[in-house]
């Protein structure tokens, strides 16, 4: 499968999700020209029914699946129809999208997320002196140290570099933040922790996460330095290692940025090709995402889950905000195939999803979030200020559409 475009702030090393600064770089304003996105959305909207027309009239052959898929993976992923569109096809001759695997490591990472997920109710079950307020704060606070600036004194020859000090933009992919929070709420599952060890949990992780994420990953000295030195290298380092043995060096798991990929590319499909739309889609569906970082209550969910809520939220509130999109449905037999969730499954998460955004978007000013400041900066589109949600969801939007009922 290709891998997904950017969906994270472009950073230097490491992108979150690839490279669209290009693409949004290249965006103006909606209003602008909104009559030529009109007439241009209504030639590619025909061309593309043509194409699934001519699709329609194809003998419909069967979809393999790999041998080792257990049966629950099977109902998960339902056979292959002509009405969905095929995304690994224009990647066929990039070895780097692995297009002839694609599916198996889509149904490898569908059992990995429920092979270590983190305990939920692990607050009631094995915490004792921490809760989800104190998780909640630390979620916070990992968001900022990602988004984090440092002063660094050089270390060049003194006869070179003597008494400079310099802005290290330290800033890391939204994989290591997911990563990082994963690995906490999975460590804290197990492993009882005081409240005036829990933000050292929360750096060591991060720390694990961005070894494990990032081209170049910050220092044990910088993160000393992040927090405000409370904790030293030293500290950090023994941490590690308690943190390594009690997940027993399994680190890797799937998040929901992992599965946003997948989904933003097969709801992209859907649309009409201009990058002004679909990268306002793409920063929507990832601050959605991110809202639940915090939320104790969206341990319950997936991973995959929650990434599917996503991108049906964000495909409904970008319909509501630009009219053009009117006309097009929040869910397509494409993203049901490359998901494996109707609508209708996704309607408890998805109801809660909007509730966090809700939330976020009627704080007030003293009381926006690290995430809400951070995606409403210009790198993001502003989703965060201009997509505003709804205050109520429609029933129809979780209502299975007929082509989805059929797959």
């Amino acid at each position: 499968m290709q891998t997904s475009q950017a969906l994270g702030a472009p950073k230097k090393g490491k992108s979150a999700f690839g490279d669209i600064t290009n693409a949004a770089a290249a965006a103006t304003h909606i209003v602008s020209f909104e009559e030529e996105v009109v007439a241009r959305l209504s030639l590619e909207h025909e061309h593309s029914q043509q194409q699934r027309s001519d699709a329609d009239e194809r003998p419909n052959i069967p979809h393999e699946t790999s041998s080792g898929r257990s049966m629950q993976m099977e109902v998960h992923r339902p056979a292959a129809s002509p009405r969905w569109i095929d995304i690994d096809s224009a990647d066929m001759e990039n070895p780097m999208a692995c297009t002839d695997y694609a599916e198996s490591i889509m149904n490898h990472l569908y059992q990995a997320e429920r092979r270590r997920p983190p305990l939920e109710g692990y607050m009631s079950i094995v915490q004792t002196d921490v809760n989800h307020r104190m998780r909640s704060i630390l979620v916070d606070w990992l968001v900022e140290v990602s988004l984090v600036s440092l002063l660094k004194q050089l270390t060049r020859p003194l006869h070179v570099w003597t008494g400079i000090t310099v802005l290290m933009d330290l800033e890391l992919a939204s994989d290591t933040l997911f990563l990082g929070v994963s690995c906490a709420d999975r460590f804290l599952s197990i492993q009882k922790v005081s409240r005036s060890q829990l933000q050292l949990v929360g750096v060591t992780c991060m720390s694990l996460a961005s070894k494990y994420e990032e081209i170049y990953p910050p220092t044990g000295e910088e993160y000393s330095c992040i927090t405000d030195n409370t904790y030293s290298k030293r500290d950090i380092l023994r941490m590690e290692e308690t943190i390594w043995g009690a997940l027993n060096f399994e680190l890797s798991v799937p998040t929901p940025r992992t599965f946003l990929r997948s989904f933003i590319q097969a709801s992209a499909a859907d649309w009409p090709p201009l990058s002004i739309w679909r990268v306002q889609h793409e920063y929507l569906a990832a601050y959605i995402t991110e809202l639940a970082l915090p939320e104790y209550s969206a341990l319950q969910w997936l991973p995959s889950i929650i990434a599917a809520a996503a991108v049906l939220l964000a495909r409904h509130i970008c319909a509501i905000n630009i009219p053009a999109m009117r006309s097009l449905q929040p869910w397509s037999p494409t993203l049901q195939h490359y998901s494996g969730y109707r609508p209708s499954e996704l309607r408890e998460c998805a109801t809660a999803l909007h509730a966090f955004h809700v939330k976020a978007s009627q704080s007030t000013a003293k009381a926006k979030t690290i995430i809400h400041e951070k995606y409403a900066k210009n790198r993001y589109h502003s989703v965060a200020m201009h997509m505003k949600p709804p205050l109520e969801l429609p029933p129809q939007l979780f209502e299975d559409p007929e082509a989805c009922m059929e797959l």
